[in-house]
């Protein structure tokens, strides 16, 4: 099955469901919106809830802007309880380029692991990838 945009802000961010492989690669452009960044963080967590995703990559290489404070409370209080019930595997993000977002953005990495699922940071989608076939690939029955 190919992969399928779930959720689209044009200009802030899109994400995509692959059902085959169990992820969800969400591509953020800019942080800043409360409304997209709870929208599309509510799709993610359906989704996992529904058991149709297991992995987020969370992209934000070429974001700006950050999170407000309200939006990480949504994120801890709402989002990361949902992830665990549905049996989330991992999140990975893709570090962003800019130091003010990256400041921003990894609050929720240090946040997230309290909810025992790990919690990665890469450089890539691509190593992103690598470290879910190494450590988070599901063994055939």
């Amino acid at each position: 099955m190919p992969s399928t945009v779930v959720y689209d802000a044009p200009g802030q961010v899109t994400v995509v469901l692959d059902e085959d492989a169990g992820e969800i690669l969400v591509t953020w452009t800019r942080f800043g919106d409360d409304k997209v960044f709870r929208a599309s963080l509510d799709v993610q967590a359906d989704l996992v809830g529904s058991g149709r995703a297991r992995i987020v990559i969370v992209d934000t290489a070429d974001s700006t802007g950050v999170p407000s404070a309200k939006d990480l409370d949504h994120l801890t209080r709402s989002v990361f309880p949902r992830y665990r019930e549905g049996g989330l595997e991992a999140i990975l993000t893709v570090v962003p380029r800019s130091a003010r977002t990256k400041m921003g953005a990894m609050r929720w990495v240090r946040s997230g692991s309290m909810w025992r699922f790990p919690m990665y940071e890469v450089a890539s989608v691509e190593d992103a990838r690598a470290i879910v076939a190494e450590k988070h690939a599901r063994t055939r029955v």
